[in-house]
């Protein structure tokens, strides 16, 4: 009972965000007059969406104001919570109006496999975001600056962890849910982006395809990025508002409406203003915009848009560092906090854990080879999108997560080639329309989504920590160091440097000093004999050194460290220890 109030309690948190962003969304497209055509709208998902921009600027502003309280954010979730629950009745009414248990009876058995398929994904993830944070980039970085804008209540430049100067508008977000004590919430605003572009999946294929592939093309999409579901990272806010800005364009070229350029261009700022690597778009789509409209209005209309989101990011780092990219602009504009060694590091790392794109979005391959589908505007427009963004991640940066702002668009045309082959072939094959063997077909998949579900509910389940104890049990067991993190966060020892022991940062006393990269590099210390890390530290005003002796076993193990470092107490392979004042016995 204590877990299933929990869940009530993290899902009713995420229903009243969900209503707020609604509101906030749709009053946006009624002001601007679009999304009103029955026959083409992308309804709610889109109005989430852009309600959740929304929300993420007003939370910039407000943390650039020293403004972030818990106090403010309330008030702007009752803004739009009013109108989203006006939204939520109207559509709740409609829904019963439509005859929706006619219409399942009318549909064709294949399209209800399709979306018996949906469900089973989409049930898959509905307990995964809710254990609390327990992933290595959530606990490094994510959260941890989240958690500290949440403490100042301004946007703080926190130099002692990674990524200082990233853009992190969608980890606004995970601070909003820190003001009110609630890190589960993250999980869960991470997963609404997934469920939102599977939304918007569904919208565009029954919008351009038809509703057997929307179907299959959603489900693809929550099967392939189940693991995101479980961390408070940005690749599904970052996907979310690419595959926006795309429906958006798709809008402008369908109706010659240029105020669709406006969300278009919103989603683009939203998404670059939250991950450097979506930079690579702005080609793109400047070429897309001048091919079509010239006219110094739009571009200045688009311009607005598209800089309101991220422009202060940019700018930031420009005057601070004099790198508006910092610190991937180093090699062009000079090096701040890391330096060329850094940088080369950070991309070997991410080519050596190259990997191709996964196999279910081959077949989107083949779509230039079908004329039925080379023959839709909408497909066109998806192929050349869809494939930039992969030949940009191959030539750049090919680490699988990267790919995933291309998933959706990709998940649809791989989807409309499966579709496309298994009709032909049923129509070359008499033999394949063999009702038996259809149904053994669809019933196995069926049964296998079921079981993953069953498995994936299950285990994560098990998970979901709804006392403090069952917290600090869970937490105790899964994340490195964490009980030594929580002494040393009841009884303080000063000023601590950490070597190996970053993937736990969020539950550290902040600030903890020590990294891979940056100022606070491994490398310059861990090179050191005992007598000069001693010297270095102190020198730093250091008072203790946290050593994950597993990853890092040449520290404390070389000769007279004990001259100079005194063991506290150790969890595990992380052992404390504090600086002698002479470095003597």
């Amino acid at each position: 009972m204590d877990k299933l109030g929990h869940v009530l309690a993290q899902y009713g948190a995420l229903t009243l965000v969900v209503l707020a962003c609604w509101g906030a969304g749709d009053m946006l497209l009624r002001g601007l007059k679009i999304d009103r055509d029955p026959h083409t709208r992308l309804g709610a998902p889109l109005a989430i969406a852009l309600g959740l921009g929304i929300g993420i600027c007003v939370l910039q502003w407000l943390a650039i104001a020293g403004r972030l309280t818990s106090t403010f954010v309330t008030a702007l979730l009752a803004v739009g919570l009013i109108p989203g629950l006006r939204l939520a009745i109207e559509r709740g009414a409609a829904l019963r109006q439509g005859g929706l248990r006619d219409r399942w009876r009318t549909t064709p058995m294949p399209e209800r496999w399709a979306a018996a398929a949906l469900a089973l994904a989409l049930l898959c993830t509905l307990m995964a975001p809710l254990p609390p944070p327990m992933a290595w980039d959530e606990l490094l970085y994510h959260l941890p600056h989240a958690q500290q804008w949440a403490a100042s209540g301004h946007l703080t430049v926190n130099d002692w962890l990674r990524y200082p100067w990233f853009p992190y508008n969608f980890d606004l977000l995970y601070a909003a849910a820190l003001l009110f004590g609630n890190d589960v919430l993250p999980h869960l605003l991470h997963a609404l982006a997934g469920w939102l572009t599977a939304g918007l999946v569904y919208r565009l294929g029954r919008q351009h395809l038809d509703r057997l592939t929307a179907c299959l093309a959603a489900a693809l999409w929550v099967l392939l990025t189940l693991s995101e579901f479980t961390r408070a990272y940005v690749e599904l806010g970052v996907a979310l508002f690419v595959l926006v800005a795309a429906a958006a364009y798709q809008q402008w070229r369908l109706t010659e409406d240029r105020r669709w350029l406006l969300p278009c261009a919103f989603a683009i700022g939203l998404a670059i203003g939250s991950k450097y690597q979506l930079l690579t778009l702005l080609p793109l789509f400047a070429l897309g915009l001048a091919r079509h409209d010239r006219r110094p209005t739009t571009w200045l209309l688009v311009l607005g848009g598209l800089l309101v989101p991220c422009i202060y990011w940019y700018a930031r780092n420009a005057l601070l560092t004099g790198d508006p990219f910092n610190p991937v602009g180093g090699r062009l504009f000079g090096f701040t906090d890391w330096n060329a060694l850094d940088y080369r590091g950070q991309f070997e790392d991410l080519r050596r854990n190259y990997d191709l794109p996964a196999w279910p979005l081959w077949p989107a391959l083949v779509v230039p080879f079908i004329p039925a589908l080379r023959g839709s505007a909408a497909v066109r427009r998806a192929l050349i999108l869809s494939a930039y963004m992969v030949l940009v991640w191959v030539a750049s940066a090919p680490y699988p997560r990267y790919l995933t702002p291309a998933y959706p668009l990709l998940a649809l045309l791989s989807a409309a080639a499966c579709v496309h082959l298994v009709r032909r072939a049923a129509a070359l094959w008499p033999a394949l329309h063999q009702r038996h063997l259809v149904r053994a077909t669809a019933g196995l998949a069926l049964a296998c989504l079921a079981a993953l579900a069953t498995a994936d509910g299950v285990r994560y389940w098990k998970r979901i920590a709804p006392t403090p104890a069952a917290r600090e049990a869970l937490l105790t067991e899964r994340v490195t160091g964490y009980a030594l993190w929580s002494q040393l966060r009841a009884h303080p020892v000063g000023r601590i440097y950490q070597i190996g022991v970053e993937d736990s940062l969020y539950y550290a006393p902040q600030p903890v000093w020590g990294d891979v990269f940056g100022p606070w590099r491994y490398s310059d210390y861990t090179a050191l004999d005992a007598a000069q890390l001693h010297r270095k530290l102190a020198a730093e005003h250091f008072d203790a050194l946290v050593v994950h002796t597993g990853r890092f076993p040449q520290v404390t193990a070389q000769p007279g460290f004990d001259r100079y470092f005194d063991p506290v107490q150790s969890d595990g392979a992380v052992k404390l220890y504090q600086l002698k004042p002479q470095g003597t016995p």
